[in-house]
């Protein structure tokens, strides 16, 4: 275990992790991180007495321990941990530097989303969001004005697609992965509500 902690822990966070555990006869928490669709997913569990694997890190929480899965390092290393406690709002409030997709070519795509595609549909309340990246066809969910849009397959169509292919040019298709029957004007009429793969 190194002598070093891979994250750190707020006073807030400290305090959370005894307030939880007073009463109980576990001796501290374990954090598991992994990446799912360009984000990360934190889960919290108790670890019993005898429960601690000696391989995971641990940061001290006064009496009690916050381990952190030795498999996440990788995805939580230099990580602010922090507790957030706002009248009924409470919640874990972690300032992660890693980036959250494992590939540099999902890290650019789900990038040119961010600063070129999104600002311009963000103007009629859309967004476009890379959920996955396999054998170069890109995957993407569609949220606010254009899910349910009877402009959405145009959008994806004309605009998205181009964008990407120019820029990428190993890209050779696009699943629109979204559940349009669910959208405030739905226009699909198929079970999964996806729209075939787009091929240049």
């Amino acid at each position: 275990m190194p002598n070093h902690p891979i994250a750190t822990l707020t006073e807030k966070a400290v305090q959370k992790v005894r307030q939880a555990l007073q009463g109980r006869s576990d001796i501290g928490v374990r954090l598991t991180v992994i990446r799912e669709a360009g984000d990360f997913k934190y889960k919290f569990d108790y670890v019993a007495p005898g429960g601690a694997d000696p391989r995971d890190f641990a940061l001290p929480c006064g009496e009690y321990q916050f381990f952190i899965n030795r498999e996440s390092e990788t995805l939580i290393k230099g990580s602010t941990i922090d507790y957030s406690s706002t009248g009924l709002a409470q919640a874990w409030v972690i300032d992660n530097p890693n980036p959250a997709w494992d590939s540099e070519l999902a890290r650019e795509i789900s990038k040119v989303f961010n600063e070129t595609i999104n600002p311009g549909l963000a103007e009629h309340g859309g967004h476009i969001k890379l959920v996955d990246l396999k054998e170069n066809i890109v995957y993407v969910e569609m949220s606010g004005g254009c899910q349910g849009c009877a402009m959405a397959g145009k959008t994806l169509y004309h605009g998205v697609i181009r964008i990407l292919s120019e820029k990428f040019p190993q890209i050779t298709g696009l699943v629109d992965t979204t559940n349009h029957t669910a959208g405030a004007a739905p226009f699909f009429t198929t079970e999964t509500g996806t729209i075939p793969t787009f091929k240049n």
